[in-house]
């Protein structure tokens, strides 16, 4: 109940900033034993989903709540998160339905957000967005990938994009961590090397004063 809560206190803070948020994007946040996604979709997205209901051209809030149930379940099949044993369960999947918000100028959105659990000891390295109305057509999903320090600076950005052709896409790379890691050991040696010049310099010019 506590976890449910939380995502959902979660969930209608993003949502009512949501506007802010094209369709079309996605952000995927790591903290802690936790990743925290926001998906950003059009209605189009959901293939096999007839929102409108009453064939007036214009979606509702009452004809989307009518397929709430069923955008979740396929959001919870076609959006995945993986580490090197295979999938990551979703615990929470909250969706909110955003109209537009200039008749005539914005189409209607669908806010997701997620919250995936992390194994311990593990990093996820695979993330899959598979929500098209057409697998050769569709608008491209951009995505920022983070991560984020427990004092809430981020640490590293990754930014990916999806598409029908390319709908899975790797997530931080672990040579490159080594990588960053060996360059910043690199860096360090040298200000040591440089310190330890300058102390020796300052102290021959002592001795010889």
């Amino acid at each position: 109940m506590l976890l449910r809560a939380l995502l959902l206190a979660i969930f209608w803070v993003t949502a009512s900033e949501a506007h802010v948020m094209s369709p079309d994007r996605a952000t995927l946040n790591f903290r802690g034993d936790a990743a925290y996604m926001v998906l950003s979709l059009r209605l189009t997205s959901f293939e096999g989903i007839k929102f409108d209901q009453n064939n007036d051209g214009v979606i509702s809030f009452d004809e989307f709540q009518t397929h709430q149930v069923l955008v979740q379940k396929l959001v919870a099949q076609r959006v995945q998160l993986e580490d090197e044993k295979g999938a990551l369960t979703l615990e929470g999947v909250f969706v909110h339905f955003e109209a537009p918000h200039s008749a005539g100028l914005d189409q209607p959105s669908i806010i997701v957000l997620g919250k995936f659990a992390m194994r311990d000891g593990l990093v996820p390295t695979e993330w899959t967005i598979d929500l098209w109305a057409l697998k050769e057509k569709g608008n491209d999903i951009e995505a920022t990938v983070t991560t984020q320090a427990a004092d809430g600076s981020v640490s590293a950005r990754q930014s990916l994009v999806f598409t029908p052709a390319e709908n899975s896409r790797k997530l931080f790379k672990k040579d490159s961590y080594a990588n960053t890691g060996f360059m910043l050991l690199g860096i360090s040696f040298v200000f040591l090397i440089v310190f330890l010049w300058l102390f020796r310099r300052k102290k021959v010019k002592l001795v010889e004063a």
